[in-house]
């Protein structure tokens, strides 16, 4: 879709997108001109077994703060990390840093509004 190029959902969302290997990762604001913000990152396996991944460090950080988690990743190739703010948003020309660690393998994902980083 040309809007996800463009690095907006709509009117009232931001859209980061970014990749590595074997991550793929969206990162959505919802609502940024409003009082509260809803920010959900998704990352996605890229391989065909995600059931030997097995446990999933990771954490992310934007110019509004930042977050991790730790999961396990069995028979399902998404890990979700939602939060609620009413602080700052991240800005569309910012990048957003993702690090994903498992087995010993770290990647690191940046993310944009425009996918080129």
């Amino acid at each position: 879709m040309v809007m996800f190029l463009s690095g907006c959902l709509n009117s009232s969302s931001i859209l980061f997108t970014g990749e590595s290997k074997n991550w793929s990762a969206n990162y959505v604001v919802t609502n940024p001109n409003g009082e509260n913000h809803d920010y959900i990152l998704t990352l996605t396996y890229k391989g065909d077994n995600p059931s030997e991944v097995g446990k999933v460090k990771y954490k992310f950080s934007v110019s509004s703060g930042g977050g991790s988690g730790e999961t396990e990743l069995s028979g399902h190739k998404e890990i979700t990390h939602k939060s609620i703010s009413n602080g700052a948003v991240p800005q569309k020309d910012e990048t957003i840093n993702v690090t994903v660690e498992w087995k010993g393998i770290k990647e690191e994902l940046q993310l944009s509004t425009n996918g080129e980083r």
